[in-house]
């Protein structure tokens, strides 16, 4: 038995690294550069959004951008309720605004995909930027986003806070939201990214239709963002950066109910299963040194020290790059609960995780 405590301690040692390495790309994230203002295409896709969606037309409509630079395209997902006439009539006059409706739900696309293609079919922009219905974006978005497009730049990411209070529940989300920051921000600084948020992701028109468009991803049910930025990092040339810039965080908010975001939780986790091959190994091997720090000491008692010793390192390290990240992303308030969510956070990703392979989840 002695092959799986060497197997734990080279897990363990990769694992520190790893996290060494995220720590190393988060001190890369620095502000925009470019002084340029390309022009820029918004694209939202919204179903079913009438009681959420106006937060969003109202800072939309306080961009600080060059009008002529910019577009609003904003596209009812065959919406049951009255989603396409408030956003039409919000829009009424507005000449750089587009208000296009979907007559019919397709199951070709999955999810919202088909609406943000269309979006995109009727954008005029050499940049897209997309978000959700349900968020509110800053006036200095543009300005932000589109600093990080120099000439070898084809995606920015960026970074999706919560604005909602859940109570005790929130710090959880907060953490969560966190969590898929520190991810989707590190592997990006380091030239190979694993994670996107499609509330708040930009890219180049040319890149997109390089790759296919949402078009390519109709064989996913979810990660529209995720598999955007998989196949952009995999098949075209060019950077994929990350934004950290406050001026550029969009503020979302979460569902209106315990049961929705049981089941949001579950969809965003599915996405692991649904992964490039280069990007679930990675899960497959975090979800490897898991079980290994679980179950070693009850394998054999004998191996307590060594265990205690390594799960000490691994919690040290991992603490510090959490407190790199809390400041990036302005969450100092959950310094105080980082130890709790360092023990239970991975079991939940887990369990969360084999639900979302299960498809135990709805759509609107």
């Amino acid at each position: 038995m002695n092959w799986l405590l060497y197997a734990f301690l080279l897990f363990s040692a990769l694992y520190t690294l790893i996290i060494i390495l995220v720590m190393i790309g988060l001190l890369r994230l620095k502000k925009g550069s470019s002084a340029r203002q390309p022009k820029i295409s918004i694209v939202v896709a919204a179903k079913n959004e009438e009681k959420r969606i106006y937060p969003l037309l109202e800072s939309l409509a306080k961009i600080d951008y060059p009008k002529d630079n910019y577009e609003v395209i904003i596209v009812d997902d065959a919406s049951t309720d009255h989603t396409f006439r408030v956003a039409s009539v919000f829009a009424a006059d507005k000449s750089n605004w587009k208000i296009l409706k979907m007559e019919k739900a397709s199951d070709r696309y999955h999810a919202k995909k088909m609406a943000l293609a269309k979006g995109i079919e009727h954008s005029a922009g050499e940049i897209v930027l997309v978000t959700d219905a349900d968020c509110r974006v800053h006036p200095h978005w543009l300005k932000a986003m589109a600093a990080h497009f120099d000439e070898q730049t084809i995606m920015v990411l960026g970074y999706a806070s919560l604005e909602k209070s859940y109570g005790r529940l929130q710090k959880f989300l907060d953490f969560d939201n966190l969590f898929s920051a520190i991810f989707t921000a590190s592997t990006a600084m380091l030239g190979f990214p694993l994670s996107s948020v499609g509330r708040n992701m930009a890219f180049r028109r040319s890149a997109y239709d390089q790759i296919g468009g949402y078009a390519s991803l109709t064989k996913f049910r979810s990660g529209d963002d995720i598999h955007l930025t998989e196949r952009m990092r995999d098949h075209c040339r060019g950077k994929i950066t990350f934004c950290a810039d406050p001026y550029s965080f969009v503020h979302s908010q979460p569902p209106d109910t315990y049961k929705e975001i049981f089941y949001q939780q579950i969809r965003k986790n599915s996405k692991i299963m649904d992964k490039s091959l280069k990007s679930s190994s990675f899960s497959v091997f975090l979800f490897i040194a898991l079980m290994l720090y679980i179950f070693l000491p009850v394998i054999n008692p004998a191996w307590l020290t060594v265990w205690l010793t390594m799960l000490a390192l691994k919690l040290g390290v991992e603490f510090i790059a959490l407190l790199i990240s809390v400041h990036i992303f302005r969450l100092k308030k959950l310094i105080p609960i980082l130890p709790l969510m360092q023990v239970f956070y991975p079991v939940y990703v887990t369990l969360f995780g084999i639900a979302g392979w299960l498809h135990l989840y709805k759509w609107k």
